[in-house]
């Protein structure tokens, strides 16, 4: 397709947000909340709901393509079992990404998304797990509430940079909580790459940044790592941080050249 002249680039921009916003809001203040009703199964009742999110993602992320707005590449293989996902964050995209191969995962999400009017009933009635809220009670409740998500059989997905990357390659300090819930939860850690070129979304950039050009996302997702993997000395929830993240890198590097 030829490159999209800039004015109708932003238009079609202003619709896929549109779209986006409407979409969010009609799963999560009606269609996933009246699936999840009160009752013995509400486990059965998140994981029906998601699915549906799932399939709405899938419609939404080829509507982006469609439109000359985004482009995905995945490689890979995404993992079966239920396991904690840990990728970098590069884009606000990023979460919407992962339900494409993964129609029963929750995230750890930001406390100030509760004040977000659009994304803030869906990630509720998701089943999401809150983040950190500056106390020292939010790393035990979260640790808690993956290994329970994940005995349910989700997968949990957690950005533990904390906030969106600094650049496509470069990642802040990754914070350790997700890591203790997977030794805890003894399930494996599926590190995952996302590349993107341009830089979408990101920390300080506007939505009209975002109309400038075709953006192209690449999802590599890449081998599981468990704790027994690693060296007795590197056996604890920094030695597995630091394992995860140099996997990372690595594939962006790979992927940036």
């Amino acid at each position: 397709m030829k490159r999209t002249a800039k004015p109708i680039r932003l238009l079609l921009t202003a619709y896929g947000f549109f779209q986006f916003g409407v979409q969010v809001l009609w799963l999560g203040k009606w269609r996933m909340a009246r699936l999840i009703r009160s009752g013995q199964k509400i486990v059965e009742q998140r994981q029906k709901a998601l699915f549906y999110a799932h399939r709405n993602v899938v419609i939404y992320l080829n509507t982006l393509s469609r439109l000359d707005l985004v482009k995905f590449y995945f490689e890979g293989s995404p993992a079966q079992q239920p396991c904690i996902i840990m990728a970098n964050h590069p884009s606000l995209l990023d979460f919407i990404i992962f339900l494409k191969d993964f129609p029963n995962a929750v995230c750890l999400y930001k406390t100030q998304t509760l004040d977000n009017p659009i994304l803030s009933s869906f990630v509720q009635v998701a089943g999401y797990i809150q983040g950190m809220d500056g106390t020292p009670q939010a790393s035990k409740r979260i640790i808690s509430s993956c290994c329970e998500r994940l005995r349910e059989g989700h997968h949990v997905v957690i950005f533990p940079e904390g906030t969106r990357s600094k650049r496509t390659t470069e990642m802040h300090k990754f914070r350790t909580t997700g890591f203790h819930a997977a030794i805890k939860g003894d399930v494996p850690i599926q590190p995952v790459a996302i590349h993107c070129k341009p830089l979408l979304l990101g920390k300080n950039q506007s939505w009209s940044d975002f109309s400038q050009e075709m953006n192209r996302i690449t999802v590599r997702y890449l081998s599981p790592i468990m704790l027994c993997d690693l060296s007795p000395e590197m056996q604890n929830s920094s030695g597995l941080s630091d394992m995860v993240k140099e996997s990372i890198n690595t594939a962006l590097v790979e992927l940036d050249s």
